[in-house]
């Protein structure tokens, strides 16, 4: 990944600097583990994509999820998850869960977080 890849995911999160530490552990973990992976930022969101989106990560100011003091993560699953970490999750098409975590500091990106991101990898982009 560039600098400026890199400057441009990052300055999503400007307005709540204490956001960039995870936001960055985030991003540099998923491209050790995937460097196929391609980050898209978009006006509300940062994607990982290979070829398709897999998660986003996004400050938590739309979507219904107001109040939280984190950065929200979103993984599009085949299936929903049962865990006391999930802050909320919708099945949009049948099959298709997008499921949102709330992530504060880089320690939250344990291997469960890294094993279910992978799932979401392999289900949207057939990996």
């Amino acid at each position: 990944m560039d600098l400026e890849t890199l400057r441009l995911a990052e300055a999503l999160f400007s307005r709540k600097p204490e956001y960039l530490p995870v936001v960055r552990a985030f991003l540099l973990g998923a491209l050790e583990r995937w460097p196929d992976t391609e980050i898209v930022t978009q006006k509300s969101q940062v994607g990982l994509r290979d070829p398709l989106l897999y998660c986003a990560l996004w400050p938590p100011t739309h979507g219904g999820i107001r109040d939280r003091n984190c950065v929200m993560l979103s993984l599009f699953l085949p299936r929903r998850l049962e865990s006391p970490r999930i802050a909320a999750a919708v099945e949009p098409y049948p099959g298709r869960w997008t499921t949102h975590f709330c992530l504060k500091t880089p320690e939250d990106l344990d291997e469960e977080l890294w094993a279910w991101t992978e799932e979401a990898r392999r289900f949207r982009c057939k990996k």
